[in-house]
């Protein structure tokens, strides 16, 4: 039971330093007034969901976008709360096709999840032209895989059967 309640609270705290940093990372300008952010939450929950896989985490996945929504973007309350849910619910459906994907194919499904993930957000968002958009969600996707990428590949081994 100890080793339980340890657990969690290394969880909470390892979430709290990544909402201080998410909060204090700088902001890339792109585009004139687009900004990018490196979605450090984003790459958080994708492990927790090829790692833990509980379905819980949808619920701590809405409640931290909310904290969320309320720290970083007060005018679309409740967007990123929705958003992160339903992306960590498609991160999670990942882990049912563990012996039938290759390595590779749950790299680009992670990829796509996170494509969908920011098109969503900023067509909200942002009322532009799609390329804009596509573009600012691409980058976004990019930079937030290739971090993700860099954690899997260095520090935390995601092997074939996550």
């Amino acid at each position: 039971m100890f080793l339980l309640s340890n657990k969690r609270i290394n969880y909470l705290l390892l979430t709290l330093l990544i909402l201080i940093l998410q909060i204090n990372f700088p902001s890339i300008i792109f585009f004139d007034n687009y900004k990018i952010n490196l979605n450090l939450i984003l790459v958080y929950f994708t492990f927790l969901a090829l790692i833990n896989g509980s379905y819980k985490l949808i619920l701590y996945a809405f409640l931290y976008g909310l904290i969320q929504d309320m720290v970083i973007t007060i005018d679309q309350l409740g967007l990123l709360s929705f958003i992160t849910s339903l992306t960590v619910f498609l991160l999670l459906s990942i882990r049912n096709y563990d012996t039938l994907w290759s390595l590779k194919m749950k790299y680009s499904s992670i990829f796509l999840i996170y494509l969908f993930h920011f098109l969503f957000y900023y067509f909200i968002l942002y009322n532009d032209f799609f390329i804009i958009i596509f573009l600012i969600s691409f980058f976004q996707a990019f930079f937030s895989f290739a971090i993700f990428f860099l954690m899997a590949t260095f520090f935390i081994k995601i092997n074939n059967n996550v």
